[in-house]
């Protein structure tokens, strides 16, 4: 059987398109249809939930990406002490993500992905004893300096903001404060990630995109149709779409798939080719992509987007 969600998808034009995904499959009423995975097959409408539009928004989200060189030999040393610093900063209240990852072409550099939601908390995390033993622990090894950008979530939207903390916790068998559901089109999907779980096969791959001035919100409005209909795919574990705060024709794709069909079985669905024949024309540049291993988190249940409470 199918498992329904229900998701919230504003559009960049101001338009609010409502779909609900829920067997049978239906047609899109009105707003352009976002494609899903199954050939001939379109994203049944989606209408956001009472409770999910009363979750606030992703106004306040700080999400900072900072890429670290370490000099060669003390990476070992350097994903210890990041291990260390992320396990307890999942634990920050404000805290929505802090992935720790590593070039897969060149092992000695890093980036962290840090999702915060409120500049608060963002502020916050510098002054905790964890954030300053990893600054004082590395220090030593950085082969040049940090450089970092900063971004402003496009999606997921607010509620869809389970953290890897939270993951764990229901691992644990603690209760959270909204139960995680995830969001796949069929059954089996649901648990795509437990085929990684004893072995990383985890496909990560950040996609960096420069748009023409002035096209940013037909660009926004094709990657959310894309997004929400990518998390449905049974491999895929997460698909951001990320704004950079002070360059906005510039944005960051966090795409995250289970196993490395995930990536091959993406590029052949109608929603990524309607979204790759759209957005071509609005290409400043040529898109450049970075593929990772996950340092931290390497549970696959701890990437799925999920729900949260805020």
């Amino acid at each position: 059987s199918l498992i329904s969600a229900y998701v919230e998808y504003p559009m960049a034009s101001s338009r609010m398109m409502s779909a609900r995904v829920s067997p049978p499959l239906g047609r899109l009423h009105g707003a352009k249809p976002a494609l899903v995975s199954r050939p001939g097959r379109v994203a049944p409408p989606v209408r956001a939930s009472a409770a999910q539009r009363g979750r606030g928004s992703t106004d306040d989200y700080v999400v900072t990406l900072v890429n670290i060189s370490v000099t060669p030999g003390n990476e070992e040393g350097f994903v210890a002490h990041s291990v260390d610093n992320a396990t307890n900063s999942v634990e920050e209240p404000d805290n929505r993500r802090f992935d720790v990852l590593q070039d897969l072409d060149d092992p000695s550099k890093f980036a962290l992905l840090e999702v915060y939601s409120t500049s608060e908390g963002n502020d916050a995390h510098r002054d905790l004893p964890h954030s300053k033993a990893w600054r004082e622990g590395v220090k030593d090894w950085m082969a040049e300096k940090r450089t970092w950008s900063v971004y402003k979530p496009v999606y997921p939207w607010a509620g869809l903001w389970g953290t890897a903390a939270a993951s764990r916790r229901a691992k644990d068998g603690v209760q959270q404060p909204v139960q995680a559901a995830f969001l796949t089109l069929d059954k089996d999907g649901a648990t795509a990630g437990a085929k990684a779980a004893a072995e990383d096969t985890k496909q990560i791959t950040h996609v960096h995109v420069t748009c023409k001035p002035g096209t940013e919100d037909e660009f926004i409005e094709a990657c959310l149709a894309n997004a929400a209909s990518s998390v449905l795919e049974p491999d895929n574990l997460r698909f951001d779409v990320l704004r950079h705060r002070d360059e906005p024709n510039k944005f960051m794709l966090v795409e995250v798939y289970a196993t490395s069909e995930g990536p091959v079985a993406h590029k052949a669905t109608p929603h990524y080719n309607e979204w790759r024949t759209t957005v071509e024309p609005f290409m400043q540049e040529p898109r450049r992509a970075r593929k990772f291993r996950a340092v931290f988190p390497t549970d696959p249940a701890a990437w799925k987007m999920t729900l949260n409470d805020n």
